[in-house]
């Protein structure tokens, strides 16, 4: 089991995030992970009473789309859900703000309430196609999984084992609300999503009869995880610079925690 670590991750910058992509010092974009997007939109929302003037956008695109839009000066903050900084990312300055669990989700009438992290390797990995071996009904599996760019995938397949073998069946989503609502709709899906987007509409199994839950995964019991970054082109400057310090505030550090993540402080 690895250990979470709350660290901050810093690159040599070569250049400087400042004013926002406008060029107007009260306007910021921020892009990237679709899990922690609603935390972000909190945090925008809590920040700007400090500061009325200020105008955040929170685009919801993906991790990797993120830090894609960073590196080509189309927003001014990237955010992602990733086991690890990335190589695309590795000269950009990185701000560790909060921890999440994985989830693995299924429909709430699914009776399979358990599974080890190589079981659902077997499911993903196209290995095992029916519910009847894994204790449920006989019925096909359906497999749905996150597109390439989502840094929940890149979690997911990694603490799993199942990075480039993904089942040639699986059904590919471009959001989490997306993935979970395909699993809700199918009595026979299985997906995964940040611990934080599980509603009533999924059920949420068990990984090595270990719950999901935030207590779990700060205890090292839970094995599904993935670190939530903010990544900006060189030192943060202006709005940016402040909109990173609010998250690792007190006061963002509280946002995050009711919405249901790990902080990190």
């Amino acid at each position: 089991m690895k250990k979470l670590v709350m660290a901050l991750v810093v690159a040599v910058p070569a250049f400087t995030a400042g004013c926002g992509k406008s060029g107007d010092p009260n306007h910021l974009t921020v892009a990237g992970s679709t899990a922690f997007a609603d935390v972000a939109k909190k945090e925008a929302d809590a920040f700007k009473k400090t500061r009325a003037a200020a105008n955040i956008e929170v685009q919801s695109t993906g991790s990797m789309v993120g830090i894609k839009n960073l590196a080509d000066g189309v927003c001014d903050i990237a955010m992602a859900d990733l086991p690890d900084v990335p190589s695309e990312a590795k000269d950009f300055k990185s701000f560790v703000v909060a921890k999440d669990g994985l989830a693995v989700i299924v429909h709430p009438k699914n009776p399979v309430a358990s599974l080890t992290v190589e079981q659902v390797g077997k499911i993903f990995s196209g290995a095992t196609t029916n519910w009847k071996d894994l204790g449920g009904e006989d019925a096909e599996i359906t497999v749905v999984v996150r597109e390439e760019n989502s840094g929940g995938r890149k979690a997911f397949d990694k603490e799993c084992g199942i990075t480039g073998k993904v089942s040639g069946k699986a059904q590919s989503q471009t959001s989490s609300g997306a993935l979970r609502t395909s699993v809700a709709s199918n009595p026979h899906a299985i997906g995964y999503v940040a611990t934080v987007k599980v509603d009533s509409t999924v059920k949420a199994v068990h990984i090595g009869g270990v719950a999901p839950t935030t207590e779990n995964v700060i205890a090292g019991k839970y094995p599904l995880f993935v670190t939530v970054y903010l990544f900006t082109k060189g030192e943060p400057a202006g709005l940016a610079k402040d909109y990173i310090e609010y998250t690792l505030s007190p006061e963002g550090q509280k946002v995050i925690k009711d919405s249901g993540m790990i902080p990190v402080k």
